[in-house]
């Protein structure tokens, strides 16, 4: 699988945010749904008007499953990649570590 380097620079027109880089498959830099999730995350913006908490975990693996991307704690995006639950580093996706605050469905942030 083809990887690329996708940069806030090229998310954002403006340099208002540091400059960081994503190592991801090339196929996912076209991936609208990904990019605005990626830029809210970045840039802090996981509004009530733009996303919400799953009712359970039921609908959260349901939403993920469709090939949606959801926020965890505000601050990584998490999807599912072969049954795995994976965030994005810049280096690339990573498996999700089991810790109590995963199960905390508050902590979930899915977009409307």
């Amino acid at each position: 699988m083809k990887r690329v380097i996708l940069k806030n620079s090229e998310l954002f027109a403006s340099y208002m945010y540091g400059e960081q880089s994503w190592s991801i498959p090339s196929w996912l830099k076209e991936n609208e749904s990904f990019l605005e999730v990626l830029k809210d995350t970045i840039a802090a913006n996981i509004t009530q008007e733009a996303y919400e908490t799953p009712e359970s975990f039921e609908a959260l693996f349901s939403y993920l499953g469709a090939k949606n991307y959801a926020v965890f704690e505000e601050r990584f995006v998490v999807c599912l990649s072969q049954g795995r639950l994976v965030y994005l580093t810049c280096k690339g996706f990573s498996k999700v570590s089991a810790t109590p605050d995963l199960f905390v469905l508050e902590n979930w942030k899915i977009r409307l």
